[in-house]
């Protein structure tokens, strides 16, 4: 499984990082610290999952635009299935509105903007480990998801190859 998180705060950034480890034994998770970096990410890497934050700088910290994307997370999501990239995702922000909408209000925009890949809002709060809970239980149901799919296409392939040894 390989897991794309976009954050711009690099303390942030590490805790995630070293959490989704930890929760998905394996995965392989690459980080975006900007609109620009991200996009280009997804349309070159196949990524099972992305965790974004909602406000985020428009380019890398090297470039001259220092500028933040407001709703930067759901932009990218815009920009990806525009685009026809279909990835399962999930915000994680320490905003308790996103923009001028309730979280409650852009959750449900949300599910019904994207709902075969759209898998929910977490809360981030840095003296509280709540999201550690609700993002984990996120990823946990993902990745066995992918592992009921893979068993499927394994016994599919055996079931295929025994009915022509068979005949």
């Amino acid at each position: 499984m390989k897991i794309l998180v976009v954050e711009d705060d690099q303390l942030k950034l590490k805790d995630i990082q070293r959490f989704v480890e930890k929760v998905c034994e394996g995965v392989h998770v690459d980080s975006a610290e900007s609109y620009a970096t991200a996009v280009s990410m997804c349309y070159s890497v196949m990524y099972d999952f992305v965790v974004l934050d909602m406000n985020i700088p428009r380019y890398d910290r090297t470039d001259n635009d220092k500028s933040i994307i407001d709703n930067g997370g759901e932009m990218i999501v815009r920009e990806l299935v525009s685009e026809d990239i279909f990835i399962k995702f999930a915000f994680l922000s320490g905003y308790e509105t996103v923009g001028d909408e309730s979280i409650e209000s852009f959750d449900k925009r949300m599910k019904q903007y994207c709902p075969e890949t759209y898998r929910g809002f977490v809360f981030f709060e840095v003296n509280d480990d709540s999201w550690k809970q609700k993002l984990g239980k996120i990823l946990r149901e993902e990745l066995y998801a992918e592992n009921t799919q893979t068993i499927a296409r394994t016994v599919s392939k055996v079931g295929s190859k025994i009915e022509l040894l068979c005949g």
